[in-house]
């Protein structure tokens, strides 16, 4: 087993492609990093700006107290040449906490945050983004975390603007993570600043605000490379056929932009590849793959690919971990279309769509199940508890489903799916982004659209009489469904 802190791998779906015609080969680039927890950190020193929304609903379920304390928290822990950052938000700004001030008035400060007014997240984003602007060197990495209960109602409100300003600051060594609470929030404006900064976006119900926060500040303090970006070598004969991936290529370069790498944590993505084995020069050709931090050279990995008769080539098994990464692409594509017609109230077809994913999550588990001597203990129950986290959302949103198609105008039914939809982006971003730990928040989600359901279950059997028996055979499957996760 390699013991590098950081390792890239080419992994081939198959050890040989044909020697007779042309054709298509899919390859997967896999960064692992191995950083202990307590190790010096390698990403330099921290820039860190908390955005808060303190719009009057924040003050609900003590969601603003909550933020406050985690503030607090993470301030007392900011070390050496770390930076931290406050910034609250309604339908104004203002720059509670600074590198420049005085430590003994920090508590203060947060202290007499209040909640008020409406919510303008762009101003309230864009103002963090220029405070960390305002502090950046080249020994600090940029973090911004988000957090946000409200509708965006004043301000930017397209996420395409918003995206673009997410990915140039993502150039400028700036990501941001954001965390959407409640179920009165727009979850693509979120999304999309997450997503096109390399962050990661959150969805929680009312509680587990400092959790989260906790999460993301250990996340930015075990930073491996801040920057990566991963460039592919192919030789003559071999071209790019498609991308089965959605990564942003740096202008320019050609290379793939990837989020921030922490300290124990795996990345990976797949293209497809075509071979024309008569441009090829003997019986073997060579795929390199390279992971830089910027400019600077980190990793380096070539996979030696042989050339081979068909029968030979389809006699060897398809890698499970490439089955895999290709399988959870296409998955973004149902993922795309689920929440499409979850918008507009059609579910028509979701049925069959989240009958086949589930299908297809239970092959690629199977799969690396049978490959784990190959793969390794280690990473195949990383992928593993990957994989079942996306197949049991798809689980529960068929139970789901299955139970609201006919209701669809109620208002307790209107209220779930907008819980749900937020549900399926929460998880959908989590696999886009390519985080393979399942964290108690992921779980959670789950957990929460169950119990709505339940709620609206009991809600739907009263009203509608003649379909009692009906409803609460649905009610029961959602029950057993929770326990199973207890």
């Amino acid at each position: 087993m390699n013991d590098q802190p950081i390792e890239i791998l080419v992994l081939p779906e198959r050890p040989a492609a044909r020697n007779d015609e042309v054709t298509e080969f899919d390859i997967v680039v896999e960064v692992r990093c191995r950083a202990a927890e307590d190790a010096d950190r390698t990403g330099g020193a921290m820039n860190l700006c908390l955005v808060i929304d303190r719009s009057g609903s924040m003050a609900d379920q003590g969601k603003l107290e909550i933020a406050k304390r985690s503030c607090g928290d993470i301030f007392r822990r900011i070390t050496g040449d770390d930076l931290f950052t406050v910034v609250v938000f309604d339908y104004e700004t203002l720059v509670v906490i600074n590198p420049q001030t005085p430590k003994a008035e920090v508590e203060e400060r947060l202290n007499a945050i209040q909640p008020r007014g409406s919510t303008n997240l762009s101003l309230g984003w864009y103002q963090g983004l220029l405070e960390l602007q305002s502090y950046m060197t080249e020994k600090h990495y940029g973090r911004l975390i988000l957090l946000s209960d409200g509708m965006a109602n004043a301000g930017e409100t397209k996420k395409a603007a918003l995206a673009v300003v997410a990915s140039r600051a993502r150039d400028e060594g700036i990501s941001t993570s954001t965390i959407g609470i409640g179920n009165d929030f727009q979850e693509d404006l979120l999304e999309a600043i997450a997503s096109a900064s390399g962050g990661r976006f959150w969805y929680i119900s009312e509680t587990g605000i400092d959790n989260i926060l906790e999460e993301e500040f250990r996340g930015a303090l075990s930073v491996v490379v801040d920057r990566p970006r991963v460039e592919l070598t192919l030789p003559p004969g071999v071209s790019m056929s498609q991308e089965l991936n959605s990564l942003r290529k740096v202008p320019r370069r050609s290379r793939y932009a990837l989020r921030p790498l922490k300290g124990q944590d795996t990345f990976n993505f797949a293209v497809r590849l075509q071979i024309d084995p008569t441009r090829l020069d003997g019986e073997e050709f060579t795929i390199g793959a390279v992971l830089y931090d910027d400019s600077r050279q980190v990793a380096a990995a070539d996979q030696v690919v042989a050339l081979a008769p068909l029968a030979e080539v389809v006699a060897t098994p398809v890698h499970a971990l490439v089955q895999s990464v290709v399988e959870q692409y296409r998955a973004e594509t149902t993922d795309e279309k689920l929440l499409d017609d979850l918008e507009l109230g059609d579910l028509s077809g979701m049925k069959q769509m989240l009958t086949a994913e589930i299908a297809r999550m239970r092959q690629a588990e199977f799969a690396v199940g049978d490959q784990a001597a190959a793969i390794g203990i280690g990473r195949m129950g990383v992928e593993m508890g990957n994989l079942r986290q996306q197949r049991q959302m798809n689980e529960t949103s068929l139970l789901i489903g299955d139970l609201v198609a006919e209701y669809l105008d109620e208002p307790e039914v209107k209220r779930l799916v907008n819980v749900w939809r937020k549900g399926r982006m929460h998880e959908g971003a989590r696999k886009q982004q390519r985080w393979h730990a399942v964290s108690e928040a992921d779980e959670d989600v789950e957990i929460t659209l169950l119990v709505s359901a339940l709620g609206v279950a009991d809600a739907l059997i009263p009203r509608f009489p003649a379909n009692r028996a009906d409803l609460e055979t649905k009610r029961e499957r959602l029950r057993e469904r929770l326990a199973s996760l207890a």
